[in-house]
């Protein structure tokens, strides 16, 4: 099956961005926390902030590595954001109570997008 997810990474200063975009679920899983860890531990890497502009579906299992994700962020002192969520994505973030624990303060959001 192919994949209808994709990722972009783009790095500046101390902050990696993760772009992603398309369907986020379980087939994505195992290849989407190795490339945020894989991100995260970049060597001058103080942030990683995933940006969801074009994610059009997010399930559990996408969650699932968002929170894995994020304990290792904690766990190493470096910081784990979520950026440019909207609609669906925003609504299932919402839901789980994650968003105030990743989400990015609007006046916060100085580091550009891959796409910016």
């Amino acid at each position: 099956m192919d994949d209808i997810w994709a990722y972009r990474v783009s790095r500046g200063g101390d902050t990696s961005v993760v772009a992603l975009s398309g369907e986020v679920d379980m087939n994505a899983e195992v290849r989407l926390a190795e490339v945020l860890l894989a991100e995260l531990q970049q060597p001058g890497t103080a942030e990683l902030r995933i940006d969801l502009h074009e994610v059009t579906f997010l399930d559990s299992s996408a969650i699932n590595v968002l929170v894995q994700v994020f304990n290792a962020a904690r766990e190493s002192d470096r910081q784990l954001h979520l950026v440019r969520a909207h609609r669906t994505p925003l609504k299932v973030l919402e839901m789980t109570g994650l968003m105030p624990l990743l989400a990015l303060k609007e006046s916060d959001e100085g580091v550009s997008g891959p796409d910016r």
